[in-house]
């Protein structure tokens, strides 16, 4: 395709895509995140699979007023069981640092990787004890953030606003072989 801008005329051999579009818009079902991996498999240091984000939009963190304190329990709105308060970071991200990297890792948590592919409100409950207290990360418009997609990740469930992005997954499979793009 060819392009005018401005005086100039650009060729590029075909159009380019900027990744799957997202929309999620408030209020959204999971609060918490609906905590997942895109790949179930091992952590190896010659291959892996992570996907790429491109935050267009974001909504803003919640605030907690007096009418929610009463009408919310104290584990949303405070971190009295040690566990982050979804309503702070609501938009944002949270990615765990469960790495499994041998047969014997995979053993040891086999319950909860087991519940990583479960759409039970009662598993992801129990997937936020078993799993503890995540990295945070908060995008803002503009971002480009990777996730390796072998560790549980969410995005964190917001009640007002739109979180807009591209995605796309990259595939690392050593440094003698292209890096693999999927829009």
């Amino acid at each position: 395709t060819t392009k005018k801008i401005g005086k100039k005329r650009h060729s590029h051999p075909r159009p380019f895509g900027g990744g799957l579009p997202r929309i999620m818009r408030g209020p959204t079902r999971w609060k918490r995140g609906f905590i997942h991996v895109d790949e179930l498999g091992p952590l190896d240091v010659t291959r892996g699979l992570f996907s790429a984000n491109i935050y267009l939009t974001v909504p803003r963190a919640e605030t907690n007023n007096k009418e929610e304190m009463v009408s919310h329990t104290k584990d949303d709105t405070g971190t009295d069981d040690g566990m982050p308060s979804w309503r702070r970071d609501s938009g944002g991200i949270y990615v765990w640092p469960l790495g499994v990297r041998s047969r014997l890792d995979w053993y040891r948590n086999a319950m909860t990787l087991s519940s990583l592919s479960a759409q039970d409100p009662e598993m992801q409950l129990n997937l936020q004890h078993a799993l503890g207290k995540p990295n945070v990360i908060q995008p803002e418009p503009g971002d480009l953030v990777l996730l390796c997609a072998q560790r549980p990740h969410c995005a964190v469930g917001f009640n007002k606003g739109e979180r807009v992005s591209l995605q796309c997954f990259l595939e690392h499979n050593g440094l003698d072989n292209r890096l693999l793009i999927d829009c």
